[in-house]
């Protein structure tokens, strides 16, 4: 006897219901993309609000029930629009929001037109009876094609620097991703795309060592077999890998056929990824490569259909004729193209990715009035900077001796030296040194009311301003104002840029302490005395005889 079947009567129509299934595998990817996304919000530090994730899981479930309500006459538990949703929130990052911004809803439009878009994919582009595209990947991508950098941005390929809660969330990422791959007999397709993948990017980057890509969270470009590194265990290729690319829906039905398209998607992510030199376009190819492959893989299961017919390769390919060592000559063909994808990013120009719209930084050729080249002007003005010619006699000099105050040992967090290994301690005491050193600089310029002497210790419109318009301040009420500092803790600081997450992040020297004003009139007399408790990040540049204080960095985003 059939089970009673669940219904609801609206409006003396008879509705079925659908409830969800412990069994059903989409519940478990949603339960692994869920816990990883509890991790991000909590230790992994993703720059995706909780209400972004919402916002994505709403309208992935609104349109997946509206549309079996409406068409289908079904009440149904909406567990593809829910995995939709999920997975887009995953990969999907606007710029400007940070992490810890809970409620956030920057760039709700976005979240909300990627998910319509992924699931009315799901519903109009059709073969078969079954969707062509991963739904979810075609709306990403069409985003960050469509968008660019200056709107979206996909989740980074380096998250945090290893330790035990990325241990975890590679635990999480693995063992969930093979046991799913197990579950739906997909886990051939998953090693084809990871072994595959580790091997082409080998082959492409062997021969041109010099491609590399930028990211925003390391201090230099990445090249060679740290790139190499770098992608093959980037827990965002993972995701890729166990939980994008093996959608049964639109993967090949045979076992061969899941092989050889995790294997073409592998060699199609390694192609696209040639000519990128930015990880905002690095990520998009990886993305892109698995729209190609969706859109041939009928195609594909053509070709391989005498092979799984016959029950063994050899007969497959008695049967495959003269198509056999064509497809091997192809394959091989193919493979040599690598390393001149990999190439071709050296042709283009150095990207840009300071500017938050995307575009690329015009430098001019010309310098001066006249317009003259930048040859002939440098020649010129180095011939002008020249003592004249003629003998020399003693003469007397003078010199400033700068007292500083006592410098703590400066602290170098975890994640500044993931970003840029290079800064060893050395690095960071001359740093600390510099900073000091300039808050002297700028304490003795305020005193002497030296307009000049501030230009040695900051420059630029952010710190240089901040210290001469103190100057100004106290020329114009007729006072002079001694600082004096203690510290008490120094270390280095890496924060988020302020106007594009995808620029490269920034390494400030952060400064803690207190500071005495001693304020006195024109005739000396002291007026009045406090002192104050000092907390301020600064950014330097300059040479390496001497950094200036450039960027107060104490308002910025902690990385």
């Amino acid at each position: 006897m059939a089970p009673n079947r669940r219904t609801v009567n609206i409006r003396g129509r008879e509705y079925p219901v659908l409830l969800p299934s412990l069994r059903d595998p989409r519940l478990h990817v949603a339960a692994v993309l869920l816990t990883l996304q509890v991790l991000g919000q909590t230790v992994l530090d993703f720059r995706l609000s909780v209400a972004q994730i919402l916002i994505c899981l709403a309208t992935g479930a609104l349109i997946e029930f509206g549309y079996g309500f409406f068409k289908d006459k079904v009440i149904m538990w909406p567990a593809s629009g829910l995995l939709t949703g999920n997975s887009a929130a995953f990969i999907l990052r606007v710029p400007g929001t940070f992490h810890g911004q809970w409620w956030s809803t920057r760039g709700y439009w976005i979240f909300i037109g990627v998910v319509a878009v992924s699931m009315a994919s799901k519903y109009l582009i059709r073969w078969r009876g079954r969707h062509i595209f991963n739904p979810s990947n075609l709306g990403l991508v069409l985003a960050f094609v469509a968008l660019g950098p200056q709107y979206t941005e996909p989740q980074d390929l380096w998250w945090i620097p290893m330790g035990p809660w990325m241990i975890v969330t590679y635990a999480i990422l693995i063992g969930g991703g093979l046991a799913i791959g197990w579950e739906l007999k997909l886990l051939g397709l998953e090693l084809g795309y990871m072994v595959a993948f580790a091997i082409f990017v080998a082959l492409a980057l062997a021969p041109v060592p010099d491609h590399c890509m930028i990211a925003s969270w390391h201090a230099t470009p990445i090249c060679g077999r740290e790139l190499w590194q770098i992608l093959v265990t980037s827990p965002e290729l993972l995701i890729f890998a166990f939980f994008m690319v093996p959608d049964p829906r639109t993967v090949p039905d045979g076992q061969l056929g899941r092989l050889v398209f995790g294997v073409l998607v592998a060699f199609a992510s390694v192609l696209l990824i040639g000519p990128t030199t930015l990880e905002f376009w690095t990520k998009t190819a990886i993305l892109a490569s698995l729209v190609f492959l969706c859109a041939g893989r009928f195609a594909l299961a053509r070709l391989l259909e005498p092979i799984e017919e016959a029950g063994g390769v050899r007969e497959g390919i008695r049967r495959m004729g003269w198509a056999a060592p064509g497809a091997v000559g192809v394959s091989l063909l193919l493979m040599a193209v690598l390393p001149l994808s990999a190439e071709a990013s050296l042709h283009s120009p150095e990207p840009a990715p300071e500017l938050p719209d995307g575009s690329t930084p015009k430098l001019s050729l010309t310098v001066g009035a006249a317009g003259q080249d930048i040859g002939s002007w440098t020649f010129q003005r180095a011939g002008n900077a020249l003592p004249p010619a003629g003998g020399t006699s003693p003469t007397s000099a003078s010199g400033r001796v700068w007292i500083l105050p006592p410098i703590p040992k400066v602290t170098i967090p975890d994640n500044v030296h993931a970003f840029d290994p290079s800064l060893d301690q050395a690095t960071a005491n001359s740093w600390a040194h510099d900073a000091v050193l300039d808050l002297m600089i700028e304490s003795e310029a305020r005193r002497a009311h030296d307009m000049t002497m501030a230009g040695q210790g900051a420059t630029g419109d952010d710190a240089l301003k901040e210290f001469t318009d103190v100057v100004r301040q106290d020329i114009s009420a007729g006072k002079y104002v001694q600082k004096t500092y203690s510290f008490d803790r120094v270390q280095l600081t890496l924060f988020l840029p302020k106007f594009s997450t995808q620029a490269r992040r920034l390494v400030g020297v952060t400064l803690h302490g207190t500071t005495t004003l001693v304020t006195r009139d024109a005739s000396g007399k002291v007026l009045s005395q406090q002192t104050l408790s000092y907390a301020k990040s600064w950014g330097l540049a300059g040479d390496t005889d001497h950094l200036v204080l450039v960027n107060d960095y104490t308002d910025l985003t902690l990385a």
